[in-house]
């Protein structure tokens, strides 16, 4: 399968079409430190549209549209964490700075473009949205990160709020302070609702720092999913600003914390590696 390649001397990314349009690679070239996740237990490869996600799930940066668990739209059903996720992006413009792919039509008749820059020890990633149907919808960042023996997520939050009461064994507990606190193969694990107070997620591993930084005004709300060993041995933090305050759009919908379509967006999010 096709990879394309951003680098200068600070980054290296390498995103892939044909498996969501994901970033697989963001590396840190001055110690060749790896901020994404892939899942050591399955190989990479295309999965047919409508696959269960978890027991496919690959790894890598992607995003969620237009929902997360299946939910049924006034066109039919959205499938497991979305319709992008596994489907092949179209490759518009690739040069030597910048990279543009684009859904194309999707059955829902929207579509999506993003573009890809990297600058100095930045990678930035600009989102048109073309929504083209009257109902309720999620877009969503799936961020996953590796867990490398340990991992700090800086506290900005003013709330931590469990997703589900029957999932994790951290929020909520005596071990509530390794949520932020990562330890690799801890066998802790948990999902979470976080209020931020700022525009940005701060994490270190290995004297290494990210920011992610995302256009608040868009992304509203911000979920964090981790897996310190626990969930199927996976060692992962999700982050994941959304436009949706919870997971299932009954909820959402009941705390007036949803997006109705149709609408024409831009947005972004922003990785700063130091």
């Amino acid at each position: 399968m096709e990879s394309l390649i951003l680098e200068n001397k600070n980054l290296l990314v390498e995103i892939i079409p044909s498996l969501g349009g994901r970033v697989d690679k963001l590396i840190n070239k001055s110690d060749n430190y790896n901020w994404v996740w892939n899942n050591p237990f399955l190989q990479k490869k295309t999965t047919k549209l409508g696959a269960e996600y978890d027991s496919n799930w690959q790894g890598g940066w992607e995003e969620l549209f237009p929902n997360d668990a299946v939910e049924k739209f006034s066109w039919g059903y959205g499938n497991d964490h979305g319709d992008l996720w596994n489907l092949n992006w179209n490759i518009v413009d690739y040069n030597s700075t910048s990279i543009h792919l684009s859904t194309g039509g999707l059955k829902n008749n929207s579509s999506i473009d993003k573009i890809f820059y990297i600058n100095k020890n930045k990678l930035r990633v600009n989102y048109k949205i073309l929504i083209n149907f009257n109902d309720w919808y999620l877009f969503k960042l799936h961020l996953a990160i590796p867990i490398k023996e340990k991992l700090k997520i800086k506290n900005t939050f003013k709330s931590i709020k469990k997703v589900d009461t029957k999932f994790g064994n951290i929020i909520d507990t005596k071990n509530h302070e390794n949520f932020l606190n990562l330890v690799e193969d801890s066998n802790f694990f948990d999902f979470g609702y976080l209020e931020n107070t700022k525009d940005f997620v701060e994490l270190e591993s290995k004297d290494n720092y990210l920011k992610i930084f995302y256009d608040k005004k868009f992304f509203k709300y911000l979920w964090i999913f981790q897996s310190q060993g626990g969930w199927n041995k996976h060692n992962v933090l999700v982050v994941e600003p959304a436009t949706n305050g919870k997971k299932e759009f009954t909820k959402a919908k009941h705390d007036n914390q949803i997006m109705y379509g149709p609408a024409n967006l831009e947005t972004f999010f922003e990785i700063e590696v130091c």
